[in-house]
């Protein structure tokens, strides 16, 4: 019997440099709000779909008014992304299902990746894993540590030093784990970091600590765009063409 899966859309912060009252997902990418999109390519791999609030939802509740039995979970304070996709616990702690976790924010990202990491997940029977990506331009984006090529952590940019900054390699922003472990791990991590948030990125110490390996897999890397800047969404064409290498 295969295990029951579910999309959970972290969609609970407002981005403090997109110069727009409303939140930056409900922003249109060729003709449709980002995180519709990002639904658009997570609702054929998934059995149910969560989406994480804030307290005000009321702007993409309407947006996402077409999508069927979407449930809403609600972050009360923006605390970061590890303490927001805690705040699906009382959903799904007691219970033995697989999440596939993204940011609202993912415009290209395409359903057969979402596959892809699902299946990696379980073919080698991971307890996480995680979408990676190589940039060569990495930006703002959580670069990979590796040691003797095997993942140990992630260090947000605003944590990283001149050499973490040179990495390549990239947190893609998507992870598959398992309900039995995740809350647990979740509670262990704190917010010692320099926007004293809880990081999502900061659950994976925790299982590599209960001895669990961190499985990874590379995405295109063009899927691994979010948008935090007008700018950026303005030119995100020129940005897939650099990170594809397309002259």
């Amino acid at each position: 019997m295969n295990k029951k899966i579910v999309g959970i859309i972290l969609a609970g912060g407002r981005s403090s440099r997109y110069a727009k009252k409303y939140h930056k997902f409900l922003d249109n990418f060729s003709g449709k709000p980002m995180i519709v999109r990002t639904l658009e390519a997570i609702a054929p791999v998934v059995d149910q779909i969560v989406v994480v609030t804030g307290t005000d939802n009321s702007e993409i509740k309407q947006t996402l008014k077409e999508f069927q039995n979407i449930q809403y979970a609600i972050q009360k304070q923006p605390l970061g992304t590890g303490h927001a996709l805690l705040s699906t616990d009382y959903l799904f702690e007691n219970a033995d299902f697989t999440l596939i976790v993204s940011y609202a924010d993912k415009p290209l990202v395409t359903t057969r990746t979402f596959k892809l990491l699902v299946d990696q997940h379980i073919k080698n029977c991971a307890e996480i894993t995680i979408a990676t990506a190589l940039l060569p331009i990495p930006g703002s984006k959580g670069r990979i540590i590796r040691k003797n090529g095997k993942f140990v952590d992630v260090v947000e940019t605003k944590d990283a030093d001149s050499e973490i900054l040179k990495i390549n390699e990239v947190n893609a922003g998507f992870i598959v784990c398992e309900t039995r472990s995740i809350y647990k791990e979740l509670r262990k991590i704190n917010n010692n970091n320099a926007t004293n948030e809880y990081y999502l990125t900061a659950v994976y110490a925790e299982y590599i600590k209960d001895g669990f390996n961190i499985n990874t897999v590379e995405i295109p890397p063009e899927e691994s765009c979010d948008i935090n800047t007008i700018s950026e969404l303005k030119n995100i064409d020129q940005w897939i063409m650099t990170v594809r290498g397309d002259k």
